[in-house]
């Protein structure tokens, strides 16, 4: 499982089926409770979520292990009883339960919508079946048996893509209860098993390029329902070995010594013996290199079964091993380099390479790179390809050493955010993972440079508002999805936004009451970057028979698109004089000197409080020159010795907090003097 413990779930012993399960982590075994179905065959994998799928052939629910929360879930209902099929997890997370007793049949189990349906179906009804996936993502199954044909002459591959089957070159010799194996080559490896002249030694080679089976050595000892998981596989060590431990041949005799394949010189090799001969029971590889084999029963001469559990270690060379520092467990999925830090990374001359492996622990396969750069302490790998969807072994092999692995899997991180900013906030959207692998997020969390209180959204919502920003500072956001079994590979960073508002509004000068103002336009990215009113005295440069009751309004945009036109509503605690005119700085014509001149284009409303206008970049009244920076002093003026029925007004000014206006995307910063 994702913490690197390992699980049994459900089988039979002597008083029936067994309700339990068990977990084995820290050298002690502790009860996860029960499972809530039973059969006489029980099998189980970990999803991408980390949780484990487990189903038997004694009903048609499945059901769901959530390790972290060591609770039960409901699985789905499977849409038949299946007895003795296999079960491969597939490359996009999904899984494949293909086969069983009297059925060609085959149906998928979805982790994100917890359900079952049916796909393609075989060629030919078989159970007790070899099957893997491929490195191309395919699922080959070969032979197996039915009540008509006995051992099944036939294999055939599952294409998750298209969800049919293709009949393939058939297996030498026809076998069930065999193992198939994937070889860290790609070809897959099928070895022992029962045949139509009872258990064997053969042994052979799938290679899927070429679509052809060929010998390889025979076994030193015939056997079939050897350890591993369930019908399927013998362990891929980290050395690419391949470990065949336990089974019983045909008198029901079980096998106490266990073999090594060499796929390079594809020769056998003993491997020591169990304490216990055994058959059917669990193999595990530990991350560490260990494998731990457990349960099982042996027939001959009295049915026993076994509750006893032996852990195999594989001999490596001498010299130091490899050390790694801690790693995330989500790490994204394609495209990017994994980078390990640690201890011994050049072997004990110094100058020894080191190569990374990735093992995926369904079904064993073994990816290999080597560095782009590494010293003694680090190690870069080159830009990872698309893997399968699956739990895998991230290790360091130094001199044929491998380090202790590290657990990791897959997932994309969430799209490119997008900040819009708000007055003291920004609300921040993004698209979710384009592919989890089969582990769908919780939810996700947005962090902001610079730091702040952050926000975090329920899956399925891709957005959520980041309070207590500083107006005025510019700020980048990253988002992080929550899966299951933890925290996903961060976003690349948002553009930055600068947090403001689209709305003001804020005593006169004099306290004659409030001014509310609305500037909408200028695209997305266009930024208030400074918003006041100043004294009710002429401004300099102004002409001086004019006054301003209600003071000069200000405000400087930038960010705005090129050439954009802003739309400013201003609204007044109470009616202007009928002599109101509507005076700003800027240049009367484009391109001309920015001066003091009553502006053109002007409304006001019917109660004569609000007024209406708009200036465009670069156009009459922008007292900016520079591309999408707009600077705009605007004023209610009275010519002197005109009465005004206003509250009289003090010439203090009054000096406000920037203010910004709401925002996608980044804004061109300029410091530049408003003019007057």
């Amino acid at each position: 499982m994702d913490d690197g413990s390992v699980a049994v779930f459900g089988g039979v012993n002597r008083n029936g089926f067994v309700g339990g399960s068990e977990r084995y982590a820290g050298g002690a075994w502790t009860s996860l409770g029960l499972h809530g179905i039973q059969g006489n065959v029980t099998e189980a994998v970990t999803l991408g979520t980390g949780h484990v799928l487990v189903r038997s052939d004694g009903s048609l629910s499945a059901r769901l292990y959530d390790p972290a929360a060591n609770t039960w879930a409901p699985g789905g209902t499977q849409t038949v009883f299946r007895s003795l099929p296999s079960m491969t997890l597939l490359a996009n997370g999904k899984v494949l339960v293909a086969g069983g007793t009297n059925l060609a049949t085959a149906e998928l189990y979805d982790p994100q919508t917890r359900s079952w349906t049916a796909t393609g179906s075989m060629s030919v009804v078989r159970r007790a079946h070899g099957a893997v996936l491929l490195r191309d993502g395919r699922v080959l199954v070969a032979s197996g048996f039915n009540n008509v044909a006995g051992e099944v002459p036939v294999a055939e591959i599952y294409d998750p893509a298209t969800g049919t089957w293709t009949v393939v070159a058939p297996p030498l010799v026809p076998r069930h209860y065999a193992s198939l194996t994937l070889l860290p080559d790609g070809r897959a490896l099928l070895a022992g098993g029962f045949t139509a002249g009872g258990v064997t030694t053969h042994a052979e080679i799938y290679d899927p390029v070429s679509n052809t089976w060929t010998v390889t050595g025979a076994l030193s000892f015939a056997r079939h329902g050897a350890m591993g998981s369930p019908l399927a596989h013998a362990t891929v060590l980290a050395s690419g070995r391949v470990l065949m431990a336990g089974g019983s041949d045909g008198t029901r005799n079980t096998q106490p010594a266990a073999e090594l394949y060499d796929p390079a010189s594809g020769t056998w090799a003993a491997a020591g013996s169990m304490a216990t001969g055994r058959e059917n029971g669990t193999a595990n590889l530990l991350p560490n290199g260990d494998v731990l084999l457990a349960g099982g029963y042996n027939s001959n001469p009295t049915l026993t079964f076994h509750s006893t559990v032996e852990r195999y270690t594989p001999a490596v060379p001498p010299g130091p091993a490899p050390v790694l520092d801690a790693l995330p467990l989500l790490l994204q999925r394609a495209g990017a380099a994994l980078t390990f830090t640690g201890t011994d990374f050049k072997g004990a001359t110094g100058t020894s390479t080191p190569q990374l492996q990735l093992q995926r622990a369904e079904n064993g396969a073994i990816h290999t790179w080597f560095s782009v750069s590494h010293t003694a302490n680090s190690f870069t790998s080159p830009a990872l390809g698309t893997l399968p969807a699956g739990l895998y072994m991230a290790r360091l092999v130094v001199d044929g050493v491998p380090s202790v692995a590290r657990l990791v899997r897959f997932t994309d991180p969430v799209g490119t955010p997008m900040g819009t900013p708000g007055d003291g906030q920004a609300t921040v959207s993004w698209a979710p993972p384009a592919d989890t692998r089969g582990n769908p997020p919780d939810g996700y969390t947005v962090t902001s440079s610079p730091a702040s209180a952050g926000c975090t959204a329920t899956a399925p919502l891709t957005v959520c508002t980041v309070p207590g920003l500083a107006n005025g500072t510019p700020y980048t956001f990253t988002v992080q999805a929550q899966h299951p079994n933890g925290p996903g590979p961060l976003s690349v960073a948002s553009a930055p936004v600068t947090p403001g508002t689209r709305q003001y509004s804020g005593p006169t000068p004099g306290g004659g009451g409030s001014i509310n103002v609305v500037v909408g336009g200028g695209g997305a990215t266009c930024t208030l970057i400074g918003v006041d009113t100043y004294a009710t005295t002429p401004p300099a440069g102004a002409p001086p028979q004019l006054s301003f009751p209600y003071g000069v309004f200000r405000f400087r945009a930038s960010g705005c698109v090129n050439g954009s036109t802003l739309q400013v509503a201003i609204t007044y605690p109470s009616p202007l004089a009928p002599q109101t005119e509507f005076w700003k700085h800027g240049p009367a014509t484009p391109a001309a000197a920015a001066t003091w001149f009553e502006y053109p284009g002007v409304t006001l409303s019917p109660d004569r409080r609000t007024v209406t206008y708009s200036i465009t970049d670069n156009g009459v009244g922008d007292s900016d020159s520079a591309s999408g920076v707009i600077l705009d002093p605007f004023g209610a003026a009275v010519l002197a010795g005109n009465p005004v029925a206003v509250p009289t007004l003090s010439p203090a000014g009054l000096s406000l907090s920037a203010l910004l206006l709401a925002a996608l995307a980044g804004w061109g910063r300029r410091a530049k003097r408003f003019g007057r």
